[in-house]
Formats: C-alpha cells, structure tokens, sequence
C-alpha cells in the first residue's frame, strides 16, 4: 500500500461498560442502563473510520508506515499512546501502575509501564480524587499497609475542577471519584495493579494485586497543584518522556501549526466546534470528537469558536 498518510485519520471510539461507570458517554437515544466508564477513542486498537484506511487498526497502519504517522521522535512500531474519556458515577479502584522495566520484569517481554495525564473536564461540587501519598510515609510503611490492606490510612485525597490537570507518573497510588468526568493520555498500557476496591466483590473480576502493587508503589505526595488558564492560544499543560499536553483555544480566529514530520497530534475538542483544514481536506470536530493528524500531514490550520486538547510525542 503506498497512500503516504498526508490526510488526517478519524476513528471509530470503543465504548467500554465499567461497574463505576455513568451515562455522560451515551449518545442520545442510548441504553442509559449500561454503566459506560471510558471511551477509547485513540489506540492502537481503534479502527479508521473513514478514508482509504478506513478498516484497518491504528497497530496495522503504525506498521506499515512507521515514519510517516509516529514521526522522527518516535522509536519502535507500535502506536505509544491511549487516549481515553472516563466517565466516573462511583469511585474507581484505589490502584497503581509499574513503569517500563517493572512491567517487563513482572509481566514478560512486549509489556509496558503506564504514565498517565488527567484533564478534568466537568466535576460536581465536592468532587476529589486520590493521587499519591500523604507526606511523611516511609517506602516500608506504604509496603507494609498496602499488604495488609490498609493503603487508605495513608492516601492523599485532592479536590478537583473543571480545568485541572493532573500526572500521575507510573508507581503514584491513585483513583478517580465520583463526578469526574476527564480526558485521560497515557502509554499504550491496560497494566494496572488494584491496591483497594471499596469492598466490591472480587468474584466479578477485580482481584486485588497486592504484592506486585507494594513492589511498584513508591511514596510520592500529592502532584503539584494544577496550573491555572494563561488565556494564550496555547498551552501547555504537562509533559514527561511519554507526551505533551496542550490546551488550545480559539474565540472564532484561526491558528496554525504544524507536525513538521517530527510528530503526530490528536486533537480533542473540549468546548464548541473546531474546523480542521489539513492533508487538504476540511474536518469539522464537535464537542469531545478526536481526530488523528498522522506526522507527514505537516501544516495544518484550525478554526471556529473552541477550546481542544492536543496530545503528541516530546521532543
């Protein structure tokens, strides 16, 4: 197949039920007795929509043409991130990620560590979620009460926001609340280690992973505070070995930028309805619909009323 990927990539998100899931991802008209938690809406796993590629996974298309959809800061074949929405109607499970050597050591060669980011896009009055550590507790002490099943004497809880950013870097204790409704970037991983479960059934499906949990826990504190709007065009919200995340806004002008071969972006709009020119063709994107600019799309110009979240390798 020679197509050179110069046109953006739209596609199809998985709707995945979860036990703490709500209704927020359920379109209108849908079975709202299903406990939607998270939409997949950018993985490896995800099918083209729409186009010549229209079919093929995001694994299949990141093989064929490496260079031009991962661009030149990539390393490998495999597409490097998820991008999620969750949806949280009750607390997830209190949980912990191993980082990339920890993941091959424990669960064999091809596994990878999972560093996440959260952008909290709507949280009812009161929301908070757990992000590491209260300060003070020793390796040992976390160690000890994570095997004892007694983690939750010794979590940080923060409240949370519309707007806040959050990372949550591999071996940070963590879990989402009831009312976050977020935007999640992460390694390409599904690797998570439940400490705690709120006393959920461990017959569904949720057995806790207490040993390999102490090994990967480190006692960090909670992530700093989040940064507050700037009000330019772009922002950049956070950043690690893994990502960017960027916040972008328009009020009905035009911005241009540019993958420059180096990277791909995925764009999520947040708020409004954003035009995407690019690859020459016109995109218009509503409210929480993504769309994939492969890193041999180049420039691109975007326009409208709306603010997005941009998501791309580091350099």
């Amino acid at each position: 197949m020679s197509n050179p990927l110069t046109s953006p990539l739209p596609l199809e998100s998985r709707l995945v039920e979860r036990v703490w899931g709500g209704t927020r991802l359920i379109s209108a008209g849908g079975d709202t007795s299903k406990k939607i938690g998270e939409a997949w809406v950018i993985g490896e796993d995800n099918h083209v929509s729409g186009g010549p590629h229209a079919g093929q996974t995001l694994a299949e298309l990141t093989k064929q043409f490496p260079a031009e959809l991962l661009g030149t800061r990539a390393s490998g074949t495999r597409f490097p991130l998820l991008i999620k929405l969750l949806d949280c109607a009750d607390w997830l499970s209190v949980q912990v990620h191993p980082d990339d050597a920890q993941a091959h050591a424990l669960e064999g060669e091809g596994h990878l560590g999972k560093t996440e980011a959260w952008q909290v896009l709507d949280a009812d009055a009161g929301a908070q979620i757990i992000a590491g550590i209260q300060e003070g507790t020793s390796q040992d002490t976390l160690n000890t009460a994570i095997l004892a099943g007694k983690v939750m004497d010794h979590v940080a809880y923060a409240p949370v926001q519309a707007g806040d950013t959050f990372m949550i870097h591999a071996g940070t204790v963590h879990a989402l609340g009831p009312g976050v409704f977020l935007y999640e970037v992460q390694q390409t991983s599904d690797l998570t280690y439940r400490i705690y479960d709120w006393d959920r059934p461990a017959a569904a499906g949720r057995t806790l992973h207490l040993e390999k949990s102490a090994e990967v826990s480190r006692p960090w504190p909670a992530p700093a505070p989040p940064l507050s709007p700037t009000g330019d065009a772009v922002q950049e919200l956070t950043r690690c070995n893994y990502f960017v995340l960027e916040r972008l806004n328009s009020k009905g002008g035009t911005l241009e930028s540019d993958t420059a071969g180096q990277t791909f972006h995925v764009l999520t709009v947040t708020v409004g309805e954003a035009q995407v020119e690019a690859g020459g063709e016109t995109w218009r994107l509503g409210q929480f619909e993504s769309l994939l600019l492969p890193a041999a799309v180049g420039a691109y110009q975007l326009s409208g009323d709306f603010e997005m979240l941009r998501s791309s390798l580091p350099d």
